[in-house]
């Protein structure tokens, strides 16, 4: 019996041993998955943090490579060639003809703002008012009035109305004498210089043509006796001469064609006001005479 007893207390210690070290060994296990589960969601959170940060590292990439695009645009555009360079290169491709073409530009540019200052502006008075002021004069008996206010203006109207009334004792054939007189002396300040504009349209086109016969020339020199490596250059030196000369005189004369239309317009109205009013004035002036 004593025997048997121990063997029970034997057998319950070893199955307890056993229960504890079983305990003892689950432990571990059990940080070890709290380790992996902990590195696990440190992974996740990284992973969950990266996708917010790219957009952004993304977003300043995009910008400084929008930058550096436009600071290379616009160095792009500072280096480009601007239209005074073209202007220059054009005129320099042209060759000697260039020269003269430029000289009647400027001839007629000066001939141009001169013509249209002194038709527009210091000719053109207003003849429907003027006459209308000069006539009410007249009836009223104030010739002097009438002459102070024909001496006011520098107009060649102005001018002729005046030479008529300053005549106005003598006979209809002196007045007629007086304005015809100074209609001489008025008459060739219209139509000054304004013939010029026309001629310098013709000449310029034809030294255009004549700078684009030896640009031909040079051309089909280049073809028949040039060696080969020289060939190319002087080919095309000689076509750009042909075609900016040409170009060049048609720029000069079609608007110098055009100004000249519209300043012999305007002087041909000029003209046929001091005629028809000029012929008033000798009427009211006979007029006057006889009812003086």
């Amino acid at each position: 019996m004593p025997r048997s007893l121990l063997t029970v207390l034997m057998t319950v210690l070893c199955l307890s041993s056993g229960t504890v070290l079983a305990q003892t060994a689950t432990v571990p296990d059990s940080a070890a998955v709290d380790s992996t589960a902990a590195s696990d969601s440190t992974a996740a959170d990284s992973a969950a943090v990266e996708p917010i940060a790219d957009p952004d590292t993304a977003g300043i990439a995009e910008a400084d490579t929008t930058a550096a695009a436009d600071s290379t645009g616009a160095e792009a555009e500072v280096r480009s060639p601007g239209m005074i360079s073209e202007v220059a290169k054009f005129f320099r491709e042209g060759g000697f003809a260039m020269w003269p073409i430029l000289l009647f530009l400027a001839a007629g540019l000066a001939i141009m703002v001169e013509r249209s200052v002194f038709l527009f502006f210091k000719a053109n008075i207003k003849p429907e008012e003027f006459m209308a002021r000069i006539a009410d004069l007249i009836r009223k008996g104030s010739i002097e009035g009438a002459i102070a206010a024909s001496a006011e203006e520098d107009a060649p109207l102005a001018r002729i109305i005046e030479s008529a009334l300053r005549n106005y004792r003598g006979t209809e054939r002196d007045i007629q004498n007086a304005v015809d007189e100074m209609a001489l002396a008025e008459l060739p300040r219209i139509s000054a210089r304004t013939g010029y504009l026309a001629m310098l349209a013709n000449v310029s086109t034809m030294v255009g043509l004549l700078g684009t016969i030896f640009g031909l020339i040079q051309a089909f020199a280049a073809v028949s006796a040039a060696d080969p490596e020289a060939k190319g250059r002087i080919l095309a030196s000689g076509i750009a001469m042909a075609m900016n000369t040409t170009a060049f005189g048609l720029i000069v004369a079609i608007p110098q064609l055009i100004v000249h239309s519209f300043l012999t317009s305007k002087a041909d109205g000029l003209v046929d006001d001091i005629d028809r009013y000029s012929v008033m004035v000798i009427n009211m002036l006979a007029q006057a005479r006889k009812e003086g």
